[in-house]
């Protein structure tokens, strides 16, 4: 029988943590704020980014940077977790890994085909020794078929080969995203050597998720560039939750952003959405309060370092978003009352 550990401190940490997070009334006081400034200076003085903030002249500090800090704080954080125990010694806790793979080569993707000069990623340097492929040789590929051969050693060249160049070198860029996407799930599941309990609740929530993601994507398709069901069935996630696949093709056939949803508000989700109090009829923004509830629900509820560590990760990252999206606004003048809308609680 294999033993397998509780982790209870890293759970106990990241409750710790969490406790510390943005309040509705620190996102009041930020989008109050008159300039990025100011914001960085309530962030230093009265929230858990102060360490992050610390040794930055507040006064000096530019939009990009802040945000480039704070994205960055994200996986600072997610490292001291998995770190705290070592539980980045099992595989499902390189998770944050693989995604940040995925994110990289898709960028190559986007420059290959936009015919421009790659620019060398901002992720910090000492990721380079642990992701599986040189990010400075990255930048350097020039073309797809290229990319196939700087992969040739990772399992992301048998992921992508299938995909198709048209007749200008260029490919999908929305396939390649689908198939890395398909790939990080698959691997995740794989990687899932837990008791069944936690297996079974982290599934339900991945799948939930991943069925509202499916949902946007499918919305934006439908409202914006008035696309087949065929089409948008091809660019979904492949994996099923709580939408069975009639359900789905009922959704994808609606003929426009209208119809699409009043199909949808009479699914489970649609249904939630609505009981919730969430504006259905701006879905997306909708949806991505139905996954914020779902990963808070599990940390919550949960008492296992795997789902602790997925769900308060996704938490902080979705906090991060609802800061940046507040700095924006005030670097361009926007209202609060027109940025608080904007806000994922």
């Amino acid at each position: 029988m294999i033993r397998r550990r509780n982790y209870n401190a890293t759970v106990a940490k990241i409750m710790a943590i969490y406790g510390k997070r943005l309040t509705s009334q620190d996102y009041i006081e930020l989008m109050n704020k008159q300039s990025v400034s100011e914001a960085a200076e309530y962030l230093k003085r009265n929230t858990h980014y102060s360490d992050l903030l610390s040794s930055i002249d507040i006064n000096t500090i530019h939009r990009g940077m802040l945000e480039n800090l704070l994205r960055r704080s994200i996986f600072d954080t997610y490292m001291r977790i998995t770190g705290f125990e070592h539980i980045s010694k099992q595989e499902f806790y390189n998770y944050k890994i693989l995604q940040i793979e995925i994110d990289e080569i898709l960028r190559c993707i986007r420059f290959i085909n936009a015919g421009s000069e790659k620019l060398i990623s901002d992720i910090p340097i000492y990721l380079q020794q642990l992701i599986s492929f040189d990010l400075i040789e990255l930048a350097r590929v020039t073309d797809f078929k290229e990319l196939l051969v700087f992969l040739k050693k990772t399992p992301y060249d048998d992921v992508l080969k299938t995909v198709k160049t048209d007749a200008d070198g260029k490919v999908d860029v929305t396939e390649c995203e689908t198939v890395l996407r398909t790939y990080y799930i698959e691997r995740l599941k794989r990687s899932l050597n837990f008791k069944k309990s936690d297996v079974e609740q982290f599934i339900s929530f991945l799948e939930t998720d991943i069925d509202l993601i499916n949902v946007i994507n499918s919305y934006r398709l439908t409202a914006f560039f008035d696309a087949s069901a065929d089409d948008i069935e091809k660019d979904m996630l492949p994996v099923g939750g709580r939408l069975s696949p009639a359900k789905k093709r009922e959704i994808y056939s609606a003929i426009n952003s209208e119809e699409f949803i009043k199909r949808f508000s009479k699914t489970i989700y649609g249904r939630q959405m609505i009981a919730n109090g969430y504006d259905i009829n701006d879905l997306e923004r909708s949806a991505n309060k139905l996954r914020y509830k779902y990963a808070k629900m599990m940390l919550k509820r949960s008492q296992s370092a795997p789902l602790s560590v997925y769900s308060f990760i996704f938490l902080l990252e979705i906090e991060v978003k609802n800061i940046i999206s507040i700095i924006e606004g005030i670097r361009y003048g926007v209202e609060p009352s027109k940025i608080a809308p904007l806000i994922i609680m």
